[in-house]
């Protein structure tokens, strides 16, 4: 049936067949090819980027001092460039290493070649046993087509789900040795203490033991399903697969049993050329005439049953071929890939493998820049050569460095991320604060419905004061009592946030200062000041990304 198709379309084949080769190499080398058309385009005379930006000679309006062809350069070779410091290059090993993932790496190209040549083996194999029995009734060339699509789904299935259940699992023996090692640890720490992504200082559990460190990053929930699933998906096309075949062949040799005994009875008969005629008077006795015919039936029903088991034995061979495929492309699961959640993102922000020392990234990057800084010295020198020529009457002299460009990049992305942080925080606080005062009311109207002496009403909890979300020392009595740690947090997490919002006004921050408690102002003095130590840690960690490159 293949070869069929083959013969038929042969141009779409081929053309099937290259489209695919060229998608393979395009992808293994799609990001050597942008830069090669980037640095082909810049340097294209005429028409080419760098002859077009040289005659623009305006500057940005955010008096950074730079030209707009400037940053557009700058722009377009940054999209090439990864700074990385070498506290996070650490950090994204120090990641697979407690994640034990260090080593692997994603599963390599010529293996998915190989899984996509199972995929055409496998469906090849189904579409001769789906043929004829896809859509009943319908053309032998539909059939067929309906046949390889079948089939091909079906193999597709096969091979992507065994891919994934042998990543399953990897992950959850991983998890099932890590608990092992927590019992027979004596259980004295514990099994996971937090979650660990990739953003977070990895140093944060070196405490824990090798088990916890392993959990924090992969988890703790062991999961077989899809294995499971799996291997009852593959067990069901094998043998639904051997029983469509056994079928087939059961029909086939019963007709040939059937023809070959109506030419035995023709021949017999005298209906075949030569026989003899039963019709006529003859020497030979009926008896002997019968039992000759019986005896040839026979002899053609044992052939058949040969040829039968030849069958089965050949399509139980075919079923363990399967059940093995599948089991070979469990194992590429197993052997490739990662289990920490962000195993794959410390795996590609290592070069893939690329980057062994942080001499390796430092000499990686540099190649860029330093290719990215030849250009933009080519086009200040245009910039001021084409200055020269026309004339504008404002002096042009460029000095401006790509390093300049990143770090002020790299300052200005720092800067929305803290701004974002500040607003997130800044949410987290009023959230709990609104909690904590609706906590207070609730305490106080049940305290109100606990009194049994009528004179006296319910003293109402005051009203918020406008710089402060709530005060405690106006609040009922009972409640704050029996809830002192949320009350002071309320407290501080309000006061830190009023402060804030008094930043531009030193007088109002002292009188405001004055007014707290004794104990609310230390929290407060605590809290500011390793803010304060934070956001120092991550500008010097900041600047460090770039003064490594220098």
């Amino acid at each position: 049936m293949l070869s069929e198709f083959l013969r038929t379309y042969p141009v779409l084949v081929w053309t099937l067949l290259y489209t695919a080769a060229a998608a393979i190499v395009l992808s293994l080398m799609w990001d050597r090819l942008k830069w090669w058309w980037l640095n082909t385009w810049y340097a294209f005379p005429v028409i080419g980027k760098l002859a077009r930006l040289s005659k623009d000679l305006h500057r940005s309006n955010d008096g950074s001092g730079w030209f707009k062809s400037e940053r557009t350069l700058c722009q377009d070779y940054k999209a090439f460039i990864q700074v990385q410091s070498e506290y996070e290059f650490k950090q994204r090993i120090s990641y697979l290493q407690k994640s034990g993932d260090n080593g692997r790496t994603t599963t390599p190209m010529a293996i998915w070649v190989l899984i996509v040549a199972f995929v055409f083996v496998e469906a090849q194999g189904f579409g001769y046993v789906l043929a004829g029995f896809t859509i009943p009734g319908a053309s032998e060339t539909t059939q067929q087509y309906a046949s390889l699509a079948i089939a091909f789904l079906i193999s597709a299935v096969c091979v992507f789900a065994t891919h994934f259940a042998g990543h399953e699992l990897y992950r959850s023996l991983k998890i099932r040795r890590a608990r092992r090692d927590y019992i027979d640890g004596g259980q004295k720490h514990e099994l996971h203490s937090r979650s660990m992504p990739l953003s977070e200082p990895q140093h944060l559990d070196d405490d824990k033991p090798e088990y916890t460190q392993v959990c924090n990053r992969v988890g703790t929930n062991m999961s077989f399903v899809v294995s499971w699933v799996t291997l009852g998906f593959v067990i069901a096309i094998a043998i639904g697969a051997t029983f469509v075949r056994i079928q087939s062949a059961n029909k086939l040799m019963d007709e040939s049993v059937r023809m070959q005994k109506s030419e035995l009875i023709e021949q017999r008969s005298g209906g075949g050329g030569g026989g003899l005629d039963l019709s006529q008077p003859t020497l030979i006795p009926e008896a002997d005439v019968q039992s000759d015919l019986a005896a040839d039936g026979q002899a053609v029903d044992e052939a058949a049953q040969y040829d039968r088991r030849g069958y089965w034995v050949t399509f139980m061979i075919l079923a363990v071929l399967f059940v093995c495929l599948q089991a070979l492309s469990v194992l590429f699961g197993y052997r490739w890939g990662f289990a920490g959640k962000n195993g794959h993102d410390a795996f590609k922000s290592l070069g893939k493998g690329k980057f062994h020392t942080y001499g390796d990234v430092r000499a990686a990057t540099q190649k860029f820049i330093d290719k990215a800084q030849s250009q933009l010295e080519n086009l200040q020198q245009r910039m001021t050569q084409r200055h020269a020529e026309g004339g504008t009457g404002v002096a042009i002299h460029p000095t401006k460095r790509f390093l300049d460009f990143l770090d002020e990049a790299d300052r200005q992305e720092a800067e929305y991320r803290a701004r974002k942080r500040k607003e997130m925080l800044e949410e987290e606080e009023r959230a709990s604060a609104d909690a904590a005062r609706a906590e207070l009311a609730r305490q106080a109207r049940e305290a109100a419905a606990q009194r049994t002496a009528p004179v006296q009403p319910v003293q109402p909890v005051q009203p918020v004061q406008p710089t402060l979300p709530v005060e405690p020392r106006q609040a009922v009595a009972p409640a704050a009592a029996e809830h002192p740690l949320q009350v002071r947090k309320a407290e501080v997490e309000a006061a830190i946030r009023e402060l804030d919002r008094l930043t531009d006004d030193a007088e109002q921050r002292g009188s405001y200062l004055e007014s707290l408690s004794v104990e609310v102002y230390d929290e407060v003095k605590l809290a500011l000041k390793e803010r304060k130590e934070a956001q120092q840690a991550a500008r010097k960690q900041r600047l460090s990304e770039i003064e490594d490159l220098r």
